[in-house]
């Protein structure tokens, strides 16, 4: 798989602003957790956003926020749990201001497939973008960040009931739109 790092230059350009003065003001702490979790906070935005240019703004914010805040955290899990909250909230926050995914979206889609090696998937991925918001945003973070329903249920806000109730009824809309394409159980 291709290694892609499309926001580099955000973050050097942070990597400098936290090294000013000669000092390194804890920062590479945050570098390491930059470096870790840039692939997957892109993966994130473009799942949410069918879009590889909206994907990098809100992955950028993330990272902005992190060098910005300088938040400490207990764990490598806490830290991504907070970047992917945050890169959720960035590219919910883009969708509630364009309101639809544009008619790019679907090359950008096969360009992007071909990084994230999801090529042999690209059906899958184009039903997952056909979703509402909602129902998207709790199937991705729950098949592509292996989080449970209570998790997203804590970083989304939302009761667990709630997420349990999205998941199903994205499941059963994949289901119909994926109809004949791969076998159920």
């Amino acid at each position: 798989m291709r290694q892609i790092t499309p926001f580099k230059d955000l973050y050097y350009e942070s990597t400098f602003k936290c090294t000013l003065g000669g000092e390194k003001m804890g920062c590479s702490a945050l570098d390491s957790i930059a470096k870790d979790n840039m692939q997957r906070l892109y993966a994130n935005a473009f799942m949410l956003l069918g879009s590889k240019h909206d994907a990098e703004d809100a992955a950028e914010e993330a990272i902005y926020q992190l060098y910005r805040r300088k938040p400490e955290f207990e764990s490598d899990e806490h830290a991504r749990a907070w970047l992917i909250r945050v890169t959720v909230n960035a590219a919910l926050k883009q969708l509630r201001r364009r309101k639809f995914i544009s008619d790019n979206s679907e090359n950008e889609l096969d360009a992007a497939a071909v990084d994230f090696d999801f090529s042999d998937r690209s059906d899958i991925i184009k039903a997952v973008h056909s979703l509402p918001t909602k129902l998207r945003t709790v199937i991705m973070l729950y098949y592509y960040d292996d989080m449970s329903s209570s998790e997203i249920s804590r970083l989304l806000k939302i009761p667990q009931s709630t997420v349990t109730t999205r998941l199903s009824r994205g499941r059963k809309a994949l289901k119909e739109l994926l109809k004949g394409e791969y076998d159920y159980e």
